[in-house]
C-alpha cells in the first residue's frame, strides 16, 4: 500500500513539475509572442502622412498656446456650417466616447489626448449637441478654424493613405497624429470596426507615463 501512496505521490509530483517548468514558460512564451506581433501589425499600420498645423489660443496676458503641441491627436473636419446630420451626430457621439476612454481625468497630473474638431459656425441643432455632450467642456475637446490650410493638410494625406492601401476613399473619416504632429493613419469615421481598430492604434501612440 506505501509503494502505491508512494508512485502516486511521486506522478503527481512529476505532473506539478512539468506544469511549473514546461507549460507554463510555453504559454507565457506564446502569449507574449502573439503580444509582440500584435504590437508590430499595428505598428507597421502607422505610416507617415503629413503634418498638422497648430491650433493656438492667445490668454489675456498675450500669451500663446498650441493647444495640440505633443499630444495624441484625432481630427475631423466637419467644414463650414455643419448641420446636425445622422453622419455629424455619430461622429460627435464617437468624439464623445473617445473623450471619456482617452481623455483628462481629475486628479491626472498630464493628458496626452486631443479631439480636433475643425469647423466653422454650424446649425443651431449642431452646435446644441456639440456643446452639451458631457465632456464638451474638457480640454480635449479643440474646436478650430483655417478651413483652407485643414482642408489641404488632410485631402492630402487622405489621398495618399487610400492610394497607397488600395482603399476607396470614404466621404466622412478620422486622422490620427502622434505627439510630433504626423498623421500616421486615416479611419472610416462612421465603421465601428475601423474605429475601434483606431482605438487600439491611439493606445499604441500614447506615452506611458
Amino acid at each position: 500500500m506505501s509503494e502505491k501512496v508512494s508512485d502516486k505521490r511521486k506522478a503527481f509530483i512529476f505532473v506539478v513539475l512539468f506544469v511549473i517548468l514546461v507549460v507554463l514558460p510555453a504559454g507565457s512564451w506564446f502569449y507574449l509572442r502573439g503580444g509582440l506581433n500584435w504590437r508590430k501589425a499595428a505598428q507597421a499600420e502607422l505610416q507617415d502622412y503629413g503634418k498638422i498645423r497648430s491650433a493656438s489660443i492667445i490668454y489675456a496676458d498675450g500669451t500663446k498656446e498650441n493647444l495640440l503641441k505633443e499630444k495624441i491627436c484625432v481630427l475631423h473636419f466637419f467644414g463650414p456650417n455643419p448641420d446636425l446630420t445622422l453622419e455629424n451626430r455619430a461622429i460627435l457621439q464617437t468624439g464623445e466616447r473617445l473623450v471619456q476612454q482617452f481623455g483628462y481625468k481629475g486628479g491626472n497630473e498630464e493628458n496626452f489626448f486631443r479631439l480636433v474638431m475643425i469647423a466653422e459656425g454650424g446649425t443651431a441643432e449642431f452646435k446644441t449637441l456639440a456643446q452639451t455632450l458631457p465632456t464638451a467642456n474638457l480640454v480635449n475637446w479643440v474646436w478650430t478654424g483655417g478651413m483652407g490650410s485643414w482642408r489641404t493638410i488632410l485631402v492630402n494625406g487622405y489621398d495618399a493613405y487610400c492610394q497607397k492601401n488600395g482603399i476607396q476613399p470614404s466621404a466622412e473619416y478620422f486622422a490620427l497624429s502622434d505627439t510630433s504632429g504626423t498623421i500616421r493613419r486615416f479611419y472610416n469615421a462612421l465603421d465601428e470596426k475601423e474605429i475601434g481598430r483606431m482605438v487600439e492604434h491611439i493606445a499604441l501612440l500614447l506615452p506611458n507615463k
